[in-house]
């Protein structure tokens, strides 16, 4: 009985496959025609946002801790165009006060800042592209920019401009240690200086409705020259951290989204235009494999043919028949494993019933290496009896021929390279 439950349980998952027409799917999300991108579509790409966040200065003055003394606050504004779903590029205005020090010294002043960034949204590079339940963007930015700037040096003892002369009186024509105001004067403004800055940050944004947005920002803006605080010494350049919490005003239609809140559909690369459908590469790999092994597949003889050959050569027509494929022996159809099961199922009904494994190569090779092929091809089989569905092995008896007893040339092709006598016929005996 358990041997019968076994041989049946494993026909079912043999023939599972088979009947399966359909396939699961991973994307369980609803979206909307309304709410999926193509490039054909029109959709919102503008929008203005407005914040506001404190400014932290990290220079060579400044001790380096995660929860600086001075925390000095300024507005933000920021006009963003989305260029696909998964990229966009913003020009932003920020300004703010700042100061760094230690206990000796620190620097005070204030800035403006102009940037040009790039974004890149996380979520639409993902496996399931679009907006995280459609509410949430995140997103990563890297930019060039321009901070224009005034700053002082300052004695953390009593709040005075530090004076060159305070370190010699050969530097007493210097005037104080000040950048945008003049040397003689530390109170009186003159232009600002300038350096180069890249920012470097992360962003999230909630989408509210089809107008606003909320949306939250932390850059961390790198100086190029190291001159923010005027002190032209220590380890790394002059750098300021912005964070930011916004209100994005998405401008368009009221009836459009916004492309940045689209999902990216099956077939859409990042930069959205279409992609190479990868079932149309599969298809053709599958062409080209199929050429590759025409020469190598197994011809099948229809069934009258088949009852004919083993009639004349077994005196019987109760078999079945496996063929294998060139040089091969282990791989066999799963079409193949299910008649064996099905036989041995009848071979379980009936203890008495018994069976031989014939196995057959094509004269390919020399008589010994075609012998041996067709041995491996019989163990093969009754591997699959034995080992697989519990039969007893003194119920089968392996009879490898080789190239003996193999059937007519006429059903090979020129070369001999497709042939059924590449097989093994299990021969029931009553």
């Amino acid at each position: 009985m358990k041997v019968y439950i076994k041989i049946t349980a494993l026909m079912v998952l043999l023939l599972l496959p088979l009947g399966a027409s359909g396939q699961f799917s991973t994307d369980d999300r609803v979206i909307y025609e309304h709410m999926r991108y193509s490039a054909e579509k029109p959709f919102n790409t503008w929008s203005i946002s407005v914040g506001y966040g404190p400014l932290i200065m990290y220079n060579d003055l400044g001790d380096y801790t995660i929860f600086p003394t001075h925390w000095n606050f300024g507005p933000n504004i920021m006009v963003a165009k989305q260029v696909f779903p998964a990229w966009a590029f913003d020009f932003q205005f920020l300004s703010g006060k700042y100061r760094a020090g230690n206990s000796k010294y620190y620097s005070e002043g204030e800035l403006l800042d102009f940037s040009l960034n790039s974004r890149t949204y996380i979520n639409q590079l993902l496996a399931l592209p679009g907006p995280i339940n459609d509410k949430w963007n995140f997103y990563f930015k890297l930019g060039i920019g321009l901070s224009a700037f005034r700053t002082r040096v300052h004695y953390a003892e009593n709040d005075q401009v530090v004076h060159y002369g305070d370190f010699g009186p050969e530097n007493a024509d210097e005037g104080y240690i000040v950048l945008g105001y003049d040397k003689h004067d530390p109170y009186k403004k003159t232009n600002r200086a300038k350096e180069l800055i890249v920012p470097l940050g992360i962003g999230i944004q909630y989408r509210i409705n089809r107008s606003f947005d909320v949306g939250f920002e932390s850059t961390m803006r790198f100086s190029l020259e190291d001159k923010l605080d005027n002190i032209l010494v220590g380890s790394e350049n002059d750098k300021y951290w912005s964070n930011s919490i916004s209100i994005s005003y998405k401008i368009g239609k009221k009836n459009k989204r916004h492309s940045k809140w689209t999902y990216r559909g099956y077939g859409i690369n990042v930069f959205g235009a279409p992609k190479n459908d990868p079932l149309v590469d599969e298809i053709r790999v599958l062409e080209e494999e199929l050429a590759k092994y025409k020469d190598g597949k197994v011809i099948k003889t229809d069934s009258i043919t088949q009852i004919h050959n083993a009639k004349k050569i077994y005196g019987t027509a109760n078999l079945v028949t496996v063929f294998f494929e060139y040089k091969k022996h282990n791989e066999v159809e799963m079409e193949a494993l299910v008649e064996l099961a099905t036989l041995a199922l009848n071979m379980v009904k009936n203890k008495s019933w018994k069976a031989d494994i014939h196995g057959y190569a094509n004269d390919m090779e020399s008589a010994e290496e075609n012998l041996e092929i067709s041995k491996k091809r019989c163990e093969r089989v009754l591997q699959f009896f034995v080992r697989d569905l519990g039969l007893s092995e003194d119920r089968f008896n392996i009879l490898p021929q080789g190239q003996e007893d193999v059937l007519p040339s006429d059903l090979e092709s020129a070369g001999g390279k497709l042939s059924i006598n590449r097989r093994v016929d299990v021969v029931l005996k009553k």
